[in-house]
């Protein structure tokens, strides 16, 4: 806690990320216009006027543009702008008092695709979001394609997404472009984002923007919470129950305090300790657990167009699990019985200042953020205990080259600093890293159908030396509604095996690390084709294929029974993946996708080329959405199919008491969910899993939790089975 109040007095002088915005105010004769609605035509670039009738929203990613301000009993108004100026307007609207009314409705997508930027990205929306219970960052991903969402064993309830066919340890995962999940958090950090924090994710494939990072190599999630000046609820309240005992409840509040500040407090709780094991091998399916977790921000705007943001993140999560006749109280330490305890504490402030110049395009910013994480584990005989501390700082410097913005640059410089100490078992270890880093990135629009983005970055990083990582982004317009991207770059990361990996405890093997690992090197390049057509209503069709090459990686190899190993790449590693995904809305309000995906991803393990092991080589999806006039009722359901995956090699001892076969089988995965919207609140119900696929054999040995075959970290399915939930959100203006 020292660590942390000296990190709180240096934070206030660093000034962070800047925000080239537009600002202004509606009013009217009346006053202010809370709730106006302001977009950007042609774009899904739009945001609202909170309480005092402020707004701020995003520049267009070109010009000439119109912005539409409207308000319903107000008449609407457009106004044209040929560049970044003004950067502050003030909209008057005039009351349609001789107008009859007329109420013209466009439904949000819960999936948004970017027809400008040379960078392939897509945006689960918030209504995206609401089309399951959500209830935290790891849910979020089921009725999307793009991203898989995968329990890492049979006890701990930890779960890791993947993108393009490699763990979510190869992706950024960012908050607002701030480190999220990375160092200790990696095993359960996608639980510690609740699902209403999140206003929307945007999903980038490949190779990210050098201005976030190194660490980018098979892609980017890039969380935006909810923030005091969009105009959210002044009170929300969302209350959830499932019948494994699942309860959570999430409380909102959000207040503009005055034209220049405004707070949102974000607060959650959850719990479950009812003890569930349906598949009848005497282990809890899911660990019991509490989790409490509060987030306040605060954002503020001066006059002389500086503006910025702060607040502070904690949270505590426990959770026990094992054997089901496991009692913490007594049978831990001992042979009597085999369980599991996780506690998990994490303190972060961060802070954001910008300042916008009076030149169009020209503004300077920096970003911080400082964390404090303490991890204390234990599963059977296994102990663990980590601490983490870090620090992340940005600062970037952005213009236009010429008139115009055609064409601009941004330059900066970066900081990460990490100190881990950790101790496994009898064995402590200590690594502070450090990462001083500068790069630059340049936009271009070379033609109205030609536009690009290419950037470097070099890194001195105390473990993996010097590096240089370029990157570039390209995107071709074939017809108006063909555009054609390639993408490539390099990026780098360390390993934290211990967090990573719940392999190394989730069973008996024998931990072997084979000399001083070093940095974790891959290249990804790829591309995509993205093709709108009409078929009822407009349809989209994305084609992608990447490619990541190691250049180095730090290889986990679970191919000798018994023994668990950890060594430096000697041979090839890649990974190849394929999407074809449609989306199309036949008739009004009813909205289909369709996805399929084929992983090819091989690593040589002991100079053998293998594909994998747990890793599906084909996937199939399908959701289908409805909404009724208004959507007053709302109706989503979500068909899974995961082919088969290789399963590595266990003893014929233990065959005999669990996994037999070397292939993971093929399931299928159906949910459903329903939503009622009343006038300030709403009721949801559905079900995950509903026909209770759980994946046979889990756990190896399951009788003898002491023996040497014991292993529950084959993991390929679901743990929780079938899943039935209730819920209501609240909301208060």
């Amino acid at each position: 806690m020292h660590f942390i109040r000296i990190i709180f007095l240096l934070i206030w002088p660093v000034a962070l990320s800047a925000q080239d915005v537009l600002t202004g105010n509606v009013y009217s004769k009346s006053g202010a216009i809370p709730g106006a609605t302001i977009f950007w035509e042609g774009t899904t670039s739009g945001t609202s006027c909170d309480s005092l009738g402020n707004f701020r929203l995003a520049w267009p990613d070109s010009f000439p543009a119109s912005l539409r301000v409207s308000m319903t009993g107000f008449q609407t108004r457009v106004l044209k702008f040929e560049s970044k100026s003004p950067a502050q307007v003030s909209v008057d609207l005039v009351a349609a008092n001789s107008l009859s009314t007329v109420v013209i409705e466009e439904r949000l997508p819960a999936s948004q695709f970017s027809t400008l930027s040379p960078i392939f990205a897509e945006r689960i929306t918030s209504a995206g979001l609401l089309k399951a219970a959500c209830c935290n960052l790891s849910e979020s991903f089921e009725t999307n394609p793009s991203v898989d969402a995968a329990v890492t064993d049979a006890v701990s309830g930890a779960k890791k997404i993947q993108m393009l066919g490699l763990d979510g340890v190869y992706s950024q995962i960012l908050f607002e472009n701030l480190p999220l999940i990375r160092g200790l958090s990696a095993s359960y950090g996608l639980s510690y984002v609740p699902g209403t924090f999140i206003k929307g994710i945007l999903i980038t494939k490949g190779t990210g923007s050098v201005l976030n990072g190194y660490e980018s190599i098979s892609g980017q999630l890039n969380i935006d919470l909810l923030k005091p000046e969009e105009g959210a609820d002044r009170y929300f309240v969302n209350l959830y129950a499932n019948q494994l005992g699942r309860y959570e409840a999430n409380v909102h509040y959000n207040k503009q305090l005055s034209e220049n500040w405004g707070t949102t407090l974000l607060m959650h709780h959850s719990r479950l300790k009812q003890r569930n094991d349906n598949n009848n091998d005497g282990f809890l399916d899911m660990p019991m657990y509490e989790q409490y977790n509060v987030m306040s921000r605060w954002n503020w705007v001066h006059k002389n167009k500086v503006e910025g943001q702060f607040g502070i993140r904690a949270l505590q999560d426990d959770r026990t699990g094992g054997q089901f006749a496991f009692n913490k109280a007594t049978d831990y330490g001992t042979g009597n019985a085999w369980g599991m305890g996780i506690l998990n504490r994490q303190l972060e402030f961060f802070n954001k200042t910008g300042f916008v110049f009076k030149k169009p395009g020209r503004s300077i910013g920096t970003m911080f953020s400082a964390r404090w994480h303490e991890q204390e584990m234990f599963f059977g005989m296994k102990t663990y205990r980590g601490e983490q501390r870090s620090i992340y700082a940005n600062i970037i410097w952005q213009d236009n080259i010429g008139k115009g913005d055609k064409h601009g640059y941004k330059l900066g410089t970066s900081l990460v600093f990490d100190e881990y100490r950790e101790v496994f078992n009898d064995s402590a270890m200590f690594r502070p890293e450090t990462a001083p880093g500068i790069f630059a990135e340049y936009t271009g629009h070379i033609t109205p159908r030609f536009s690009v983005v290419a950037g470097i970055r070099g890194d001195m990083h105390s473990v993996a030396g010097f590096q240089v990582s370029p990157r570039v982004h390209a995107k071709y317009d074939l017809t108006p509604k063909t555009a054609l991207r390639v993408s490539g770059g390099k990026g780098f990361r360390t390993a934290n095996i211990f967090t990573e990996n719940s392999a190394i405890f989730a069973s008996s093997r024998q931990v072997k690390i084979r000399g001083p690992l070093e940095a974790e090197v891959a290249w990804n390049y790829g591309g995509s084709l993205q093709h709108k057509f009409t078929l009822g209503k407009e349809a989209l069709l994305i084609i992608d294929f990447f490619r990541t090459d190691f250049v180095n990686q730090v290889v986990m190899d679970m191919e000798t029974p018994g023994l668990l190993q950890f060594y430096n790449l000697a041979g090839k590693s890649f990974a190849n993946s394929f999407q074809a995904d449609l989306s199309l809305e036949p008739v009004e309000r009813l909205d289909l996708r369709f996805a399929y995906k084929w992983y090819d991803i091989r690593t040589t393990y002991s100079g053998e080329l293998k594909t994998r092991p747990l890793m599906p080589v084909h996937r199939a999806f399908f959701n289908v959405g409805y909404a009724t006039m208004h959507e007053r009722w709302k109706f989503d359901a979500t068909v899974k199919w995961v082919g088969q995956s290789r399963l590595p090699n266990v003893s014929p001892h233990a065959q005999h008491g669990g996994m037999s076969n070397t292939v993971g089988e093929s399931f299928w995965i159906f949910h459903v969910h329903v939503l009622k919207n009343f006038r300030t609140f709403s009721v949801y119900a559905g079900c995950d899993n509903i026909f209770n696929f759980m994946q046979h054999d889990a756990i190896l040995m399951p009788d003898q939790p002491f023996s040497p075959e014991f292993d529950a970290s084959l993991i390929y399915g679901p743990m929780d089975g079938r899943i039935i939930y209730v819920g209501i959100r609240y909301a208060i203006n």
